[in-house]
C-alpha cells in the first residue's frame, strides 16, 4: 500500500481545508437566501431562449442575464377576509335593492393588483322563483370588481353557492365588501338570506 508523504499529507490537508471553506460559504449563502421575497412573497426567475429556467434571489440583488427574460410569480396566498357560517344575513329589502351581505373585518387589503374569489352561500326559504345577484366592490374607492347571477327556479332545494372571480388594481389600501340583491318582492314571513361569505385574495406579482 502506498504511504502518504509529508508533501501528500500537506496537499490533502489543504484540499480538505478548501472544501471546508466552500461548505461554509455555501451554507452561509443558503442561510442568507431570501426566496421567496420576505416582504412580497414573490419568486423571481430567469429563462432563456432554450427554455432553461433558474431562480434568482432578487431581494439580495440577483438579476437576469442579458439573454434571459425575467418571470415572477407570487408564492403565497393572503386571506383577505374570512367569515363563518354563523353570521347569517337576512335579505329584508324589497326586490332589486342591493345590501351589503357582510362587511369585511380586519385590516385593509394593501394597494396593488389582486385576484379575488368570493363564495356566497344563499338560502331561499320560500322556494319561490327569484334571482340573486351578488358582487364584490371596494369600500373606500367604490370600484366594482365583478358579480354573479344565481337563478332560482323554486321548489328545488334550500341552498345555493355562488362563486365570484375578480381582478382589481387597488390604488390605495381598501376593504373588499360583498353586496347582494334579489328580484323577489317578499311576502309576509318570507325568508331569503345570506348564510356564509368568504373572500380569498392573491397578490398578482406580474401582469402580461
Amino acid at each position: 500500500m502506498r504511504k502518504l508523504t509529508m508533501t501528500g499529507r500537506g496537499r490533502l490537508g489543504a484540499a480538505l481545508a478548501t472544501l471546508a471553506v466552500v461548505a461554509v460559504a455555501l451554507s452561509s449563502s443558503q442561510a442568507l437566501a431570501t426566496i421567496p421575497h420576505s416582504s412580497t412573497g414573490v419568486v423571481t426567475s430567469c429563462y432563456n431562449s432554450s427554455g432553461a429556467l433558474r431562480v434568482v434571489d432578487a431581494q439580495q440583488g440577483g438579476t437576469c442575464a442579458a439573454d434571459e427574460t425575467q418571470l415572477a410569480w407570487n408564492s403565497t396566498t393572503i386571506s383577505a377576509s374570512q367569515w363563518g357560517s354563523g353570521s347569517v344575513k337576512l335579505m329584508t329589502r324589497a326586490g332589486g335593492v342591493a345590501e351589503v351581505a357582510l362587511l369585511q373585518p380586519g385590516n385593509k387589503l394593501p394597494a396593488g393588483s389582486w385576484t379575488l374569489t368570493a363564495t356566497v352561500l344563499i338560502a331561499n326559504g320560500l322556494n319561490i322563483p327569484t334571482s340573486f345577484r351578488c358582487f364584490m366592490r371596494t369600500r373606500g374607492t367604490l370600484i366594482l370588481i365583478n358579480g354573479q347571477l344565481q337563478d332560482w327556479g323554486g321548489g328545488d332545494g334550500w341552498h345555493r353557492t355562488m362563486t365570484i372571480p375578480g381582478l382589481v388594481n387597488l390604488p390605495q389600501a381598501d376593504w373588499i365588501d360583498v353586496s347582494c340583491l334579489h328580484d323577489q318582492n317578499l311576502p309576509s314571513g318570507g325568508v331569503l338570506q345570506i348564510e356564509d361569505v368568504r373572500v380569498i385574495a392573491q397578490r398578482v406579482a406580474t401582469t402580461f
